[in-house]
């Protein structure tokens, strides 16, 4: 996976992520979108061919978009770690 941020200023950040498409850019979207100083955020298909989508955040004006961005993909990895877990177990 390859991150490259795009754009930056004190409230927002776009990045592109390369190769990924709407199963990442919906869920980061919305975990996003839970965040309480986010006031915008969503994503874009960079082509239909050749994959790859646009993320971009819009916080608070206290708010750093790097540390919100890192607070919803903690929370995403931890949603992971717990589906993981009750599949495991499930299988037993």
């Amino acid at each position: 996976m390859n991150v490259k941020v795009i754009s930056e200023t004190k409230n927002t950040i776009e990045i592109e992520i390369a190769e990924e498409d709407h199963t990442l850019g919906n869920y980061l979207r919305s975990m996003l979108l839970a965040e309480p100083k986010v006031k915008q955020a969503g994503y874009q298909i960079v082509h239909p061919l050749t994959g790859g989508i646009r993320v971009f955040v819009v916080t608070e004006d206290d708010a750093n978009p790097r540390k919100v961005m890192d607070s919803a993909i903690t929370k995403m990895e931890a949603q992971a770690m717990e589906f993981k877990s009750k599949f495991m177990k499930a299988q037993a």
